[in-house]
């Protein structure tokens, strides 16, 4: 959509492998501008569809430029919007482009410092920034979004966060990522119907959205596998042996707030078949 004017953070540079000089952001402005680049419309096209844009989304676009991440959700996808953009000349011509669509109704623009805007009630954030400005933004994502939330950036990725997934537009890229739930440290787990499976310890650790981790059963240590958190979903497999007969497990539910509840599929000993289970993780 467009390079951003001004950053506030910390002292850093960042240097773009194709540029030809370095931006050195400090906590009140950026010390050289950066300069405004369109996001061509066939890539918003191809942005909104991969985050999978509907009437019942509220979509953030960071640097929002001239408006038209923020326009095309509104009037093609019938969603709510929202633009950050800190350059006031450009809140303006958003807004006149918005009336222009039609849409002004259904989107509005914040004249903000985008690590500054409060975006909790985002459900897509759209990027088009700096490399090293969507590395800094990954703890903000982590910390403000609910789990969820879908997220995509042009050009570039957010570093040590891997893209879920990544498309190709001619010769550019496309990043999307789910905000996943935080439910890294040790669970306490709780079968119905099946107590000689329970309680089981659950120990995760988490970077993002990739698991690992190990469940106790029975003062066995088990591996798992396949861990994975999608949003607030979490699934797992173990497997292990209980009353002498070996027993696979295939966990999978919802997290929310250091609870979890969901449903397992057991398969051998005289537990198989599906039960109900609940999980509290211990405080951190």
């Amino acid at each position: 959509m467009r390079m951003m004017k001004r950053v506030g953070l910390k002292v850093l540079v960042l240097c773009l492998a194709a540029a030809t000089s370095c931006t050195t952001l400090t906590q009140n402005r950026i010390g050289a501008p950066v300069p405004f680049v369109t996001t061509p419309p066939r890539v918003v096209s191809e942005m909104l569809r991969l985050a999978d844009v509907s009437p019942g989304d509220i979509v953030y676009d960071l640097g929002s430029g001239d408006g038209r991440i923020v326009i095309a959700a509104a009037r093609d996808y019938g969603a709510r919007a929202v633009g950050v953009e800190i350059d006031p000349k450009l809140v303006q011509e958003s807004e006149r482009n918005a009336e222009s669509a039609g849409v002004s109704s259904r989107v509005r623009f914040i004249q903000q410092d985008l690590f500054q805007v409060d975006m909790g009630e985002a459900t897509v954030v759209t990027l088009f920034l700096l490399p090293g400005v969507n590395v800094m933004l990954a703890p903000k994502f982590v910390k403000e979004l609910r789990p969820g939330t879908r997220i995509v950036s042009y050009l570039h990725d957010m570093g040590e966060w891997q893209p879920d997934k990544t498309i190709r537009i001619d010769t550019s890229s496309v990043y999307y990522w789910v905000v996943p739930a935080d439910v890294s440290g040790t669970w306490t787990l709780q079968v119905q119907k099946a107590e000689g499976m329970s309680p089981q310890i659950l120990s995760l650790r988490q970077a993002y959205q990739k698991l690992s981790g190990s469940v106790r059963l029975h003062g066995k240590r088990l591996d798992l596998r396949d861990p994975r958190i999608d949003g607030d979903h979490l699934s797992f497999t173990t497997s292990g042996t209980v009353g002498g007969e070996p027993v696979g497990m295939h966990f999978s539910g919802s997290v929310r707030d250091g609870q979890a509840a969901g449903v397992v599929v057991v398969e051998g000993g005289i537990f198989s078949g599906s039960h109900q289970w609940f999980g509290q993780r211990s405080p951190k």
